[in-house]
Formats: structure tokens, sequence, C-alpha cells
């Protein structure tokens, strides 16, 4: 995989000089995992309802792991590779 800079605002993934990856965003919508957080806490709204408003998880799904996660422990930028889910996966709920 080819480097991406961290200053790129439209990839959803991207390595430092250091080779740690960071994704924060869900690549298909261009949303950040920290906007959309906020909103579904804000809001109220679980991960299926924010996937219908915004939708994130939607298209690809890898982002549906990603906003799994930092929907239960508040983390929006993930420095590890996760196992791709579904919106119908109820093991991470």
């Amino acid at each position: 995989m080819a480097n991406i800079r961290q200053s790129d605002q439209n990839s959803a993934l991207s390595t430092s000089t250091t080779g740690i990856i960071s994704i924060d965003r869900c690549y298909c919508e261009q949303k950040s995992f920290r906007d959309l957080i906020t909103l579904a806490r804000r809001d109220q709204l679980d991960l299926a309802r924010l996937a219908v408003r915004e939708g994130c998880g939607t298209h690809c799904g890898w982002c549906v792991a990603y906003l799994r996660r930092g929907l239960q422990s508040g983390e929006t930028v993930f420095h590890e590779l996760l196992a791709k889910q579904t919106l119908d996966d109820q093991s991470g709920d």
C-alpha cells in the first residue's frame, strides 16, 4: 500500500512517516468518525439509525466496525485494521 499523507483530508486511511495507520472517516461518504459519533450521541442514534440518516455503512461497509466500536468506546481515530462487519452483524453490539 502506498503511503498517503496525513494532511490529505479526503483519505480514510493515512500513514505517517513512522508507518502508523490512522483511520478516521467513512471513505464513501467522506464523513469523519468524530462528526458521526458526535451526531449519534447528540441525537441518540444507534448504528442502524446513523447509517440510514448519514449513509455511512450502506456502501462498501468498511466503516461499520469502526462506527460500532466508536459508538461503544468514544474512539474516533483508529490505528488498526478491524475486521469488516455488516450493519446486521450483532457480534459488536
